[in-house]
């Protein structure tokens, strides 16, 4: 196929899919009633309009509603015709011009931008507000004077999630059922092996500096000593914390914290009534975990395999930028915190841990000290064989100064 053809054939391809839409019945019955309804308006004026209403309104079902012979050929044929047409004209202007398009898209870029005058149009999104609000509020006025209609529409709403289930549950049954595990993995992980790599590091590299550029400009911007993001956000809070309602919030919290129970209680309700679920979960934790140990120690490995010195001063440098009069204030504001509340309620803390022990069973913990301990020293004595005698000489020496 020539070049010409190429870029006819698209277009012989869409006159065809126009002219079978226009001949399909639904479209020329809609045609005729719209042409119906603008004769009949056009002629209620009486007159010599009235007169060639009659004639009109016959031509009009002579020629639009006329019954056809045999069937159309549909468009589903045409579009797929059309797509793959419109692809290969593509194809044949990438491959005479890579570039073909960039001139023509830049040009026209450049024209949308300078005669969009975008001040205009922030103008009228931010006068729309109160407009589009009234706009909601009447919506919600009219609506809920049905409230039989809001609850059908929620009824629509989960027939739709229903349907939407049972589609993704049909789409997947083929690939039980006829797609091997070699070729499922095979199609899905080549999307894997095909990115470009060096494109997704570009990407990265490019956030991380826009993260960067961001932080700097925030620092450079900052006033009285604090950065432009925390006080635009301190603004931003002081004006609407204070309109939360406190009472309202905890009963809130209170709420989900009660919806999360019930979650739980149904769902041990649930396995209670199927142990064979639970006890598989349970045989799996080791195989859950086991990946997440071995994981932890290649990366424990990955440190040892680097040069000893470079890592020293590389931790060095990473624990000298810690705060440690930072992290001093945090334990003695703690501490602090803990002295003032025990001199205000000196029994608080002694009654709450009361009431926690009274409600052991010392005779269970008592069972289970007797074999516990024992076996954990029995497990645990090459362990303390080596660590027992520097402990030992580290508390004498502790002792004696």
């Amino acid at each position: 196929m020539n070049t010409t053809d190429q870029q006819a054939e698209p277009v012989r391809i869409l006159a065809g899919i126009v002219g079978e839409t226009m001949r399909a019945a639904g479209t020329r019955v809609l045609i005729a009633e719209v042409a119906r309804d603008l004769v009949g308006t056009w002629a209620a004026k009486g007159g010599i309009r009235g007169k060639l209403a009659p004639p009109v309104m016959w031509l009009i079902a002579k020629v639009l509603l006329q019954r056809t012979n045999g069937k159309g050929r549909g468009i589903s044929a045409d579009a797929g015709k059309l797509l793959t047409a419109w692809a290969r004209k593509v194809n044949a202007d990438h491959a005479a011009d890579p570039l073909c398009h960039a001139g023509s898209r830049g040009e026209t870029i450049h024209a949308f931008l300078r005669h969009t005058d975008f001040g205009e149009i922030r103008e009228m999104v931010e006068g729309s507000g109160p407009c589009v609000l009234k706009t909601v509020e009447a919506f919600n006025e009219q609506l809920w004077k049905y409230p039989a209609k809001v609850g059908s529409l929620l009824g629509t709403l989960l027939a739709v999630v229903n349907t939407a289930i049972k589609s993704a549950a049909t789409l997947l049954k083929p690939i039980e059922r006829k797609v091997g595990p070699d070729l499922l993995a095979d199609l899905l992980l080549s999307l894997v092996r095909g990115i470009d790599a060096r494109e997704a590091a570009g990407l990265v590299n490019s956030v991380h500096e826009f993260i960067r550029r961001l932080h700097t400009g925030n620092l450079l911007l900052a006033k009285a000593g604090k950065p432009l993001f925390q006080g635009y956000l301190t603004s931003l809070l002081e004006e609407g914390l204070p309109q939360i309602d406190p009472v309202l919030l905890k009963k809130a919290r209170v709420a989900l914290a009660e919806d999360r129970e019930a979650l739980a209680n149904a769902l041990a309700d649930v396995l209670r009534d199927n142990p064979g679920l639970v006890l598989e979960m349970v045989s799996a934790y080791g195989s859950l975990k086991t990946p997440l140990i071995r994981a932890f120690s290649r990366r424990a490995g990955l440190y040892d395999e680097l040069d000893p010195e470079a890592l020293a001063g590389a931790i060095s440098l990473g624990l000298s930028d810690l705060d440690t009069y930072e992290i001093s204030q945090a334990v003695n504001t703690f501490v602090r915190l803990l002295n003032n509340l025990h001199e205000i309620k000196p029994d608080m803390f002694s009654s709450f841990l009361t009431s926690i022990v009274d409600s052991l069973n010392a005779e269970e913990i008592r069972t289970a000290t007797a074999w516990i301990v024992p076996e954990i020293v029995e497990a645990a004595r090459p362990f303390l064989d080596a660590v027992m005698p520097a402990t030992k000489s580290g508390l004498r020496r502790a002792g004696g100064e």
